[in-house]
């Protein structure tokens, strides 16, 4: 049965650390797709600082969350509650957002909260519709390896810096080292100290780049797929990241990330990997005025 239009069914709490159970269990009728918010939860259990959880339920069940990341900019509605997540961004506009955020979830979940979120008569920067996708075990074809692929390390800063800076003026329509640069060499020392981002140099430079940007026993989720110009349309990708969720199945189940739904050549590299159209998916960008 639909949930009912009536919001007055709706309760709505910020969730704490003993919630956590309550909201894994929530986030289990689908662990690829809410893969990103299950490693939150795993690794924080609401407890991190300035990051907070809202949670919406009817007769005693949840079916909405919201996620505010603080700082980070990541704003993640989950659940296909629409009165629900209307009433969650009700609750969360007046809270204040970062200068730069994101709305990122599934197509409906994103549309439900947009209603009411994040008020103020603010305008997107950017909007993006994407197709959520994910890779199952035994539908990786048969690739030659790539021992060259390794986690990123000090001495890859710069080009990791570089790289980065590029990826998102093609994805995002913006320059990191000018709208941000202190945040984004702060993430660009992180990708290096971490472990979370690989790359595939060589004498020449780098040639490819990836991060891992959740991982639990279920899925994970990869993030930053990107090719140096020189080495595109010659099986880079394809190979590199053939070995990256090689590496990835041997620690856990499936390996899933979404793409803009205009990117024909990476929707086609994609499937030819493997990979199967899961959601729409949707990402839309805020900046403040000031």
């Amino acid at each position: 049965m639909p949930p009912s239009d009536d919001t007055s069914a709706i309760q709505v709490r910020r969730l704490q650390p003993r919630d956590a159970p309550e909201a894994l269990s929530f986030l289990d009728s689908d662990p690829v797709a809410n893969v990103y918010l299950v490693a939150l939860v795993l690794r924080d259990a609401f407890a991190r600082p300035g990051h907070t959880c809202w949670a919406a339920s009817r007769r005693g069940r949840l079916t909405a969350l919201l996620y505010l990341g603080g700082s980070s900019g990541a704003v993640l509605p989950i659940g296909d509650d629409r009165e629900a997540l209307r009433l969650l961004g009700e609750i969360a506009s007046p809270l204040g957002t970062p200068p730069r955020f994101q709305v990122i979830g599934a197509q409906p979940s994103v549309a439900g909260l947009l209603e009411t979120y994040p008020g103020g008569g603010l305008e997107p920067r950017l909007r993006r519709r994407q197709i959520y996708m994910a890779l199952a075990p035994g539908a990786l074809p048969v690739i030659p390896r790539l021992p060259e692929l390794r986690p990123a390390q000090r001495e890859d800063y710069a080009l990791v810096y570089e790289s980065g800076a590029q990826l998102r003026a093609e994805e995002l329509l913006e320059d990191p080292r000018e709208e941000d640069p202190v945040a984004y060499a702060r993430r660009t020392e992180e990708e290096c100290r971490d472990g979370h981002t690989y790359v595939w140099r060589d004498d020449r430079g780098l040639v490819f780049r990836a991060s891992i940007s959740a991982l639990t026993s279920e899925a994970a989720q990869v993030s930053g797929v990107w090719t140096a110009p020189p080495w595109r349309n010659q099986g880079v990708a394809r190979r590199a990241l053939a070995e990256l969720c090689v590496r990835l199945q041997e620690r856990t189940r499936d390996v899933c990330l979404f793409v803009n739904d205009t990117n024909a050549p990476a929707i086609s590299l994609y499937h030819r990997l493997g990979f199967a159209d899961r959601l729409a998916w949707a990402s839309v960008f805020f900046v403040h005025p000031s």
